[in-house]
C-alpha cells in the first residue's frame, strides 16, 4: 500500500512539474505525524513557525502531504499556510487530499497549531539527487 501510494503521488509530481518520475527518488524522513493541542517535546515539533523544508531538510526537493483526518471533523487549527508576499494560501486538511509543492524558499509555509482533535497526515518526499534516495518502507 505504501509503495502504491508514494508512486501515485511520485507520478502526479512529475506530470504537474514536468519532470520524468524516475529521476525522483523518495527520500527521508518521510514521517506519519499526529499533531494534537499538547506542547511541543523538540524544536521540530513545532510545526507552527515558518520554515522552508529544503532548508529544514536538506534532501527535500518536492514534499507531499497525505491528509488522514478532517479539518474542522476531527480537528480545529491545523491548516496548512502557504505565506505570500500578497496573501497567505491555506489548505484545509480532508482526509485523502493530497499537496504536493516544491520543497524550496519559494514556498514557505507552516501549519497552524492544533487547537482541538488530532491531525493525522503522512509525509512523502523525494529528492532529485540519488545519493538521498531510500527504499520504500517495509513491514517488519
Amino acid at each position: 500500500l505504501c509503495r502504491d501510494v508514494r508512486q501515485r503521488i511520485q507520478q502526479r509530481i512529475a506530470q504537474v512539474f514536468g519532470i520524468s518520475s524516475s529521476a525522483m527518488y523518495l527520500t527521508k524522513p518521510t514521517f506519519f505525524s499526529r499533531m494534537n493541542s499538547t506542547g511541543a517535546k523538540t524544536t521540530h515539533d513545532e510545526y507552527w513557525h515558518p520554515h522552508v523544508d529544503k532548508v529544514t531538510y536538506g534532501s527535500f526537493d518536492y514534499t507531499s502531504l497525505l491528509y488522514l483526518s478532517d479539518y474542522s471533523k476531527d480537528f480545529g487549527g491545523g491548516r496548512f499556510v502557504f505565506m505570500d508576499a500578497d496573501s497567505n494560501k491555506t489548505v484545509e486538511p480532508r482526509a485523502g487530499r493530497v499537496s504536493f509543492f516544491t520543497s524550496g524558499s519559494e514556498n514557505l509555509h507552516w501549519v497552524e497549531r492544533v487547537s482541538w482533535g488530532t491531525r493525522f497526515a503522512i509525509t512523502i518526499s523525494f529528492s532529485c539527487d540519488p545519493q538521498h534516495g531510500i527504499g520504500d518502507p517495509r513491514a517488519t
